[in-house]
C-alpha cells in the first residue's frame, strides 16, 4: 500500500515541502510557528516501526527544524512531540513557544482556546521566513 496522508493532518496543515522522505506541513494557527513533519512511510504509528536509518534521518530533520524555526521565529523554546493519541500515523510535532503566547507553559494541544486560522499573508511570510532560515525547497 503507497504513503498516504492523514486526512485529518491534510485538512489543519499547508504543504511546506514534500520530499521522497518526508512531508513537511504548517498548521494553519495564528498563535504559534507550527510545524509536523510527516514520514512517507505506509502504516507507520510509531518510531520503532521506521528503520534505523530512517529513524536517524528524521531525528536530524527534526533537529534542524527546531533550530531554524528558533531563529526564523525568535521563540523562546521548541517543543517537539510525536503523540498519535487522535492521528496513528507517525507524525512529529515541532512548535515554537514564547512565555507570552496563549497556552504557555502548557502543551498547545487540548489546551489552548481552539485554533486561530492564519490569514493568506502570515501563511506565506511563515513559509518563506522558515524556507529561508532552514533552506528548504518549497512545495
Amino acid at each position: 500500500m503507497p504513503f498516504q496522508l492523514d486526512h485529518r493532518l491534510a485538512n489543519d496543515t499547508y504543504p511546506v515541502q514534500d520530499t521522497p522522505e518526508h512531508l513537511l506541513l504548517m498548521m494553519n494557527e495564528r498563535r504559534y510557528p507550527w510545524f509536523i513533519v510527516v514520514p512517507k512511510v505506509p502504516n507507520v504509528t510509531e518510531w520503532h516501526e521506521l528503520t534505523r536509518r530512517q529513524q536517524t534521518d528524521i531525528h536530524l530533520f527534526c533537529v534542524k527544524l527546531g533550530e531554524s524555526i528558533k531563529q526564523a521565529f525568535s521563540v523562546t523554546k521548541i517543543n517537539t512531540a510525536a503523540l498519535g493519541n487522535v492521528v496513528s500515523q507517525l507524525h512529529i510535532h515541532v512548535i515554537g513557544r514564547h512565555p507570552e503566547d496563549d497556552a504557555w507553559p502548557n502543551p498547545v494541544w487540548g489546551f489552548a482556546p481552539p485554533a486561530q486560522a492564519m490569514d493568506q499573508a502570515t501563511k506565506e511570510h511563515r513559509i518563506e521566513s522558515l524556507t529561508r532560515q532552514f533552506n528548504l525547497t518549497q512545495t
